[in-house]
């Protein structure tokens, strides 16, 4: 493989085609960009223990192109569950532990009660879903291919159920909101 370094690039018209075989990068390029956006009426269990159940309608697949970039995640997530429930994120099913980006509030540690996102307080949980905004990120590690996905558990000892883009008394009618979730996951390349 060879290498050019360029100070700068000049080009007729603005436009600089580079083939798919060839590799662009410098500190902060975005290398890649997923999303998913689903309307699915699910329904997850956050459990007592454990660490958090994935929402799997919310799933991205990214396979690094660098094993130095950062991979930042966010998430825009609407649905109804009691308040007492924690978020956390998993890698491949898994609970990301890392020291450096850990899935939890790091001064709590990997306890039921700690984690990225904590579900709104609200005494309604028949009506009106809550709006949740996660954001995470990670080294990539390596250029292996992972799904991550936003996981839901109980902060106390009492189980509870996310219901997905829609209340828990209906899946559809005048003031029982319905609505969607997003998901990015963006490579940023660092040396």
């Amino acid at each position: 493989m060879s290498a050019l370094t360029l100070a700068s690039i000049n080009t007729l018209g603005g436009v600089l085609t580079i083939p798919s075989t060839t590799s662009f990068k410098y500190d902060g390029f975005v290398s890649q960009f997923k999303s998913i956006q689903t309307s699915a009426k699910t329904t997850y269990s956050a459990a007592v223990s454990g660490n958090g159940t994935a929402v799997t309608d919310l799933n991205i697949t990214i396979t690094p192109k660098f094993a130095t970039s950062l991979i930042i995640l966010t998430w825009m997530i609407n649905g109804e569950m009691h308040y007492n429930t924690s978020w956390t994120v998993l890698q491949d099913g898994a609970l990301i532990t890392n020291v450096a980006y850990p899935a939890y509030n790091r001064e709590l540690g990997n306890v039921r009660y700690s984690g990225l996102m904590a579900t709104t307080y609200d005494l309604n949980e028949s009506s009106t879903p809550f709006n949740g905004y996660l954001q995470y990120a990670v080294i990539a590690g390596s250029t292996a291919s992972r799904t991550y996905a936003p996981a839901v558990r109980a902060s106390g000892a009492t189980a509870y159920t996310l219901y997905l883009h829609r209340t828990i008394a209906s899946t559809g009618a005048d003031n029982q909101e319905q609505s969607v979730s997003t998901g990015q996951a963006m490579e940023i390349y660092r040396r």
